[in-house]
């Protein structure tokens, strides 16, 4: 949570940060007054209450599921470091064991980024059509399931 508070932070205004107020400037003339023109400031309706609401609440989120994972990743290296130093293999064993698996993390992060879509499939044949379109039985091409 502290890594996503300093993340948002780099977003806040520098005036803001620095509690400086704004000035109002003095009038051009001597003696003169100018007239001012009207700020046009409205306050926020409340749909775009909500929907700053929720995309704050969705970016909070996924931060945190990324901290999550990060943390997760950390834990199982430490453990697979720690079982390795007890079972007293060679170092270079042990790099390419360390290699294998930051390999798969890898390979799973990009699993979980990819979109499934309808041309990761080969259609197999068709068990059904109705008003909403059909209903095939697919292989999965990069499985072969």
């Amino acid at each position: 949570m502290e890594a996503a508070k300093k993340f948002f932070s780099k977003f806040k205004s520098k005036d803001k940060a620095k509690g400086v107020k704004k000035k109002e400037a003095a009038p051009a003339g001597k003696g003169k007054e100018c007239p001012k023109t009207p700020v046009n400031e409205e306050a926020p309706s409340t749909a775009t209450k909500q929907k700053v609401a929720a995309a704050k609440q969705y970016i909070e989120k996924h931060y945190k599921e990324q901290m999550k994972n990060l943390q997760q990743r950390k834990e199982r290296r430490d453990m697979l470091e720690k079982k390795l130093a007890d079972a007293e293999v060679s170092k270079e064993e042990q790099n390419n064991i360390l290699k294998y698996l930051e390999k798969k993390e890898t390979e799973y992060m990009r699993l979980q980024r990819h979109k499934m879509g309808a041309d990761d499939f080969e259609p197999l044949t068709m068990i059904g059509k109705g008003a909403f379109g059909e209903v095939r039985i697919c292989r999965e091409k990069a499985t072969g399931r």
